[in-house]
């Protein structure tokens, strides 16, 4: 009998727990369906903690928009986060509107389903960092609150309608009016298409800009390796070699976040020194920094050019019959690919290869040639680099010892003016016999010297 008893006073308790179990779940689904009864305005506008963002998507023009059928997050500041809010931005519509649309955004995003860093678009064309606590480190108090078109993310604080990287070098009062002539007025196009398009929103960049005083002395710095017939056109290429390193698609959000060194896309090192920071500033799609010193040594800049010898511009005559691609193995066991030209028939037959941007600097020429025994050929034969010109004087006609792997000196030349193009020639022997006369090479390499 007792056990009995036990039994039904346990499975009266169990149907009690249910019953209070499923009051609770339908507790919540009603809360939900409510919240889901109205938009995301209605919502808005319900939350007397959201009062004054609610003033403003009216004034903006954009309560419509987040009223309508389709789907958006809205990121609302509270009234304290509103509070500071400048006069200026309420009474000017454009400003509103870029103010007010860098909170919403045009698809759903949950928190909990955000992983990592996730970076999203705003319906003002700029671009916002969200994780699962935050946005653009701004903190979401409220999360997730549901309305019949998204969701409403309450935050701490507002997120200001930041210029991006590129604006602020176009117009902002802060930037350094030399580098700002380099950078827009000279090579706008060339920067954006060469370096990085600053004006991209979903992406992040570091972009460092000199002060006008340290940019003249970096300037100046490079002038000797870019001698024009002019001084104008000396200074606007040196320009051109400082900027082209300064930004990098790397965000370094605070200065204690900069490293020692930052490579640029060109693979020119920078050397930072964060006591030279000036200021930083935050953009809508990265950080600027204004420096009082940002270094790159010659060294760095001007960096060996490796050219692959098969890869020539033109020959002197058609010869494809006694052109060969060869792939190779060398003493080590590495596969390499090389040309030879034999058997060709001609005195200071040559290969032209077509180089651009030369710097106006000495340069040590160092290449590979196998000669392994070809055709049978136990002598040696001779070959030069031509600068300019097939049959320049210098430098000299180099012999190519039999089976050697290792890298040759192949003489020296100076170029006493940069070039935008330059022709660098490999020329065979002033010979018609064809064991005198082989082109054979790897690679050339030319090495600065400063």
């Amino acid at each position: 009998m007792l056990n009995k008893f036990k039994k039904g006073f346990l499975a009266t308790a169990g149907l009690l727990l249910m019953m209070q179990g499923c009051s609770k779940w339908e507790d919540h689904n009603r809360v939900s369906d409510e919240r889901m009864q109205f938009n995301l305005l209605e919502r808005v506008k319900a939350d007397p903690e959201l009062s004054r963002f609610a003033e403003l998507l009216v004034k903006s023009g954009y309560a419509d928009s987040i009223a309508a059928s389709k789907t958006f997050t809205v990121y609302a500041p509270t009234n304290t986060a509103l509070a500071s809010l400048a006069a200026g931005v309420e009474n000017d519509i454009e400003a509103l509107r870029k103010f007010v649309g860098n909170h919403i955004a045009r698809q759903v995003y949950n928190t909990t389903g955000v992983s990592g860093t996730q970076r999203i678009p705003m319906i003002n064309g700029k671009y916002h960092d969200l994780t699962r606590t935050a946005i653009d480190g701004v903190d979401i108090t409220g999360k997730d609150q549901p309305a019949r078109n998204g969701l409403i993310q309450v935050l701490a604080a507002a997120l200001p309608a930041l210029s991006n990287t590129w604006e602020f070098v176009s117009a902002d009062m802060r930037m350094p009016v030399m580098q700002k002539i380099t950078m827009v007025d000279s090579f706008a196009n060339t920067f954006r298409n060469r370096v990085y398009d600053l004006r991209a929103e979903s992406k992040t960049y570091t972009l460092f800009v000199l002060a006008d005083n340290a940019w003249q002395a970096e300037v100046n710095k490079f002038k000797p390796f870019y001698i024009t017939g002019s001084a104008d056109s000396t200074a606007n290429l040196a320009s051109w070699a400082v900027v082209k390193d300064f930004a990098v698609d790397v965000l370094y959000p605070a200065v204690s976040n900069l490293p020692d060194t930052v490579i640029s896309k060109f693979g020119v090192k920078l050397g930072i020194d964060k006591s030279a920071v000036a200021e930083a500033i935050r953009t809508s799609n990265g950080m600027v920094y204004v420096m009082n010193k940002l270094e790159a040594t010659p060294r760095n800049k001007f960096r060996d050019i490796i050219i692959e010898a098969e890869n020539y511009t033109g020959a002197s005559a058609s010869r494809p019959n006694n052109t060969y691609i060869r792939d190779k193995i060398d003493s080590t066991g590495k596969m390499f690919r090389d040309i030879l030209v034999y058997n060709h028939g001609l005195a200071q037959f040559n290969l032209r290869y077509r180089l651009t941007e030369m710097p106006s600097l000495k340069y040590r020429a160092y290449w590979t040639a196998l000669h392994d025994n070809i055709n049978g050929m136990t002598t040696t034969f001779t070959q030069k680099l031509g600068v300019d010109s097939a049959n320049s004087p210098t430098p000299a006609y180099v012999t190519v010892p039999l089976n050697t792997y290792a890298e040759q000196f192949a003489g020296e030349f100076t170029l006493t003016r940069y070039r935008p193009a330059f022709n660098l020639f490999l020329t065979a022997a002033n010979s018609t016999s064809a064991t005198a006369n082989p082109i054979v090479c790897n690679y050339i390499r030319l090495e600065p010297v400063f």
